[in-house]
């Protein structure tokens, strides 16, 4: 019987950081808040979130997890899968979240410096993620242009701070 899967701080820690080696300084529980610009698929405001990220038992995935408070009350949710396309050698991004939208493709990038960033493009447009740790702060940020858009617009840019007990 396969072991049970388990997430958080009592997850088991792989053996070697593996394939995503590079994405582990993303590891812990990040907590703190930022905004939520108008979009077509929501609420705009201010927004309070935590980002759990942990290596999965491989040490290839690194799996993670978004909650977000927003304003209005509502809940978004958002779940991720990062590893390294061993063909190409780029980070590769699976997300699934509250608005549904399966991925259809992994958005794809890669580190320059302290900034991780991420693009894909959908039937709906593309955009442009970035994960920047800096100082014990991960900023993130998410822009996107839509189909038949002239140009982007952000969606969503947030500071957080790893918890102690988190990470």
């Amino acid at each position: 019987m396969p072991p049970t899967p388990t997430n958080g701080p009592s997850s088991p820690e792989p053996a070697s950081a593996g394939r995503a080696a590079p994405l582990a300084a993303l590891v812990g529980r990040w907590s703190g808040g930022g905004e939520l610009f108008p979009n077509p698929w929501g609420f705009a405001g201010p927004v309070e979130g935590v980002w759990t990220f942990r290596l999965d038992r491989s040490g290839h995935n690194l799996i993670h997890d978004y909650v977000e408070q927003r304003a209005n009350g509502e809940i978004f949710e958002g779940h991720g899968v990062l590893t390294i396309d061993p063909a190409s050698q780029e980070i590769v991004w699976f997300w699934f979240d509250s608005y549904g939208f399966p991925p259809l493709a992994p958005a794809r990038g890669a580190w320059n410096g302290e900034e991780l960033r991420l693009e894909k493009t959908t039937p709906r447009g593309s955009s442009t993620s970035r994960f920047h740790l800096s100082g014990g702060r991960l900023s993130y940020a998410v822009e996107a242009r839509l189909t038949g858009a002239a140009e982007a617009n952000p969606i969503m840019r947030g500071v957080f701070v790893r918890d102690e007990q988190g990470g």
